[in-house]
């Protein structure tokens, strides 16, 4: 099973690194999709017979996926970083914005120590 830690944190490695390059970070879905991958790699490495097939199937895809984006200029829109809000009536605070304490406290009737609250 290290085996396969190791694949996945390889491809991990290599999406991130891939995304990096666009100066974006990576997406959730394909973080997603591609720990999926592993995940059942690890299911059926929990069949003893099939355990180095499923390890060799998950380095095969990191070799897979490494030779599609090395030597490549990365490419495509990420949405990164997102538009800025203009819109005034969505409130945003801003560097002048200062917290406002109030320094006044409530107050409670004070009782005696044998008086529990029952009029007399």
């Amino acid at each position: 099973m290290g085996g396969l830690f190791f694949a996945w944190a390889i491809g991990e490695g290599i999406i991130g690194w891939r995304w990096a390059k666009l100066k974006a970070p990576p997406t959730p879905g394909v973080l997603m999709v591609a720990s999926g991958i592993f995940l059942g790699c690890a299911i059926l490495a929990e069949y003893p017979p099939a355990r180095r097939v499923a390890t060799a199937f998950a380095f095969a895809v990191d070799l897979g996926v490494l030779m599609n984006v090395v030597g490549k200029a990365p490419s495509g829109t990420t949405g990164w970083p997102p538009p800025l809000i203009n819109d005034p009536s969505v409130l945003l605070p801003t560097a002048n914005t200062k917290p406002t304490v109030s320094n006044t406290t409530a107050t409670a009737p004070v009782s005696s120590p044998g008086d529990a609250g029952v009029p007399e």
